[in-house]
């Protein structure tokens, strides 16, 4: 981390990229680092902020898997590639998804009609 620091030598700023005003570098563990921080970022802040990270993060790819998954469906379909070119392990883990997804969307298939049948 680069620090910005003031005419008391008290660090007031921080950055990521060295600049002409950011010329001071500090590991992480740094004393003055772990200070300025502790007083500056309050702690439930970096780990909400972190939290939120990961949690985007998962849920990118999570959306990134399924729009894989249907890149290689439709690549399957119109015959640019066949199936069984893709790696045995790359042909279960689809196939497991493709299995899992068939058996969620019978379930609620299942969960509408009982819920149907409830009805006066």
């Amino acid at each position: 981390m680069y620090v910005k620091r003031a005419s008391d030598n008290q660090i007031i700023a921080l950055s990521t990229v060295q600049t002409d005003e950011y010329n001071e570098y500090l590991s992480n563990n740094d004393p003055d680092l772990l200070s300025f921080m502790q007083k500056n970022i309050p702690a439930y802040e970096l780990a909400n902020t972190e939290l939120s990270h990961n949690k985007k993060l998962q849920h990118s790819d999570a959306e990134l898997a399924r729009v894989l998954e249907d890149l290689i469906e439709l690549l399957t379909a119109n015959g640019t590639i066949t199936f069984t070119d893709l790696p045995m392990a790359a042909q279960i883990k689809l196939l497991n998804r493709k299995t899992l997804r068939h058996n969620m969307k019978t379930l609620d298939l299942l969960n509408e009609e009982e819920d149907d049948s409830l009805m006066p």
